[in-house]
């Protein structure tokens, strides 16, 4: 498994943690940009999902995966958000997450 980033967001969207460990390419704008656009998509994609879903589920949007990355999220109760971002072929990272927010 190949991990590229680890984003940890308080619940008024500021980046409290950033790690890049593999970056396939350069996406021609900040950092701070960056983070700003990738939270705005999870809380968007989040919102959306709650809405379009049939039944509620307890953990609700967990990540999404494409044919070039999967992007993993752990929200706490409190709003904090744990996003890692890792090749596609990546299984399910939601204990990992969580081991991260309870023991470090």
């Amino acid at each position: 498994m190949v991990v590229y980033n680890l984003y940890i967001f308080d619940r008024n969207c500021s980046c409290l943690f950033y790690r890049q460990w593999a970056k396939v390419k350069e996406c021609g704008i900040s950092p701070e940009e960056e983070r700003k656009l990738l939270y705005g998509m999870v809380y968007s994609l989040k919102s959306l999902l709650s809405r379009l879903s049939p039944v509620s589920t307890r953990d609700g949007f967990i990540g999404y995966s494409t044919d070039k990355y999967k992007l993993h999220i752990y929200e706490t109760p409190t709003g904090t958000k744990f996003i890692l971002n890792t090749d596609h072929k990546a299984g399910d990272q939601q204990e990992t997450l969580q081991h991260i927010y309870t023991k470090i």
